[in-house]
């Protein structure tokens, strides 16, 4: 079962050479991505969900070394992500988000100025209620004081609703890999 155009197909022949009844590569029809198995899939899932590749070898009994290869290649495509980040609170910092509304300009130029101030960790352009959302830690109010001035001054911008993170509630990420599951065989990709 392979994956093309948000479909999980049955014949393998489009994606692994058979020669020498080995896998030499895997094509990926000018994508960049190489096309997911189902394979694949379990082991997106249970590397979603925090497990190990031992882990994985045992779960679905897929020889280790496999596991490892696909592991491997789906991380080096960008299939899927593998990030580090700081836990704020116990660094003595404090989260929050800004909301950015623009009367016109260029969402793009004025999301990267957003973006090079200190104290931002993610910029994104939205579609529906604000235009640019921005993740931030500080210190203290000093700081928050000087980032939001500093977005008001941009040209473009007309207004900025910012907020601090109280909690944040931990995510199952079996939940995650189940959405994955599905978002794949129901062809939503």
């Amino acid at each position: 079962m392979l994956l093309k155009k948000g479909k999980i197909l049955d014949s393998e022949s489009e994606s692994h050479s058979k020669s020498s009844g080995r896998r030499e590569g895997r094509k990926t029809r000018g994508t960049g991505f190489p096309y997911i198995d189902q394979k694949d899939v379990q082991i997106i899932g249970s590397l979603i969900s925090g497990y190990n590749n031992q882990h994985i070898s045992s779960e679905y009994q897929i020889p280790l070394s496999t596991v490892q290869r696909r592991t491997r290649i789906i991380l080096q495509s960008g299939l899927l992500q593998h990030n580090f980040k700081p836990d704020y609170r116990r660094l003595g910092l404090k989260r929050g988000m800004i909301h950015v509304y623009l009367k016109d300009g260029d969402m793009k130029y004025i999301a990267e100025r957003v973006s090079a101030l200190e104290g931002i960790t993610s910029v994104s352009i939205h579609i529906g209620n604000s235009d640019i959302v921005a993740d931030f830690v500080y210190r203290d109010s000093g700081q928050i004081i000087d980032m939001v001035s500093s977005i008001k001054r941009l040209e473009g911008v007309d207004r900025t609703v910012w907020s601090e993170e109280v909690y944040s509630f931990p995510i199952n990420p079996q939940n995650l890999a189940l959405s994955f599951h599905r978002l794949i065989e129901g062809g939503g990709v």
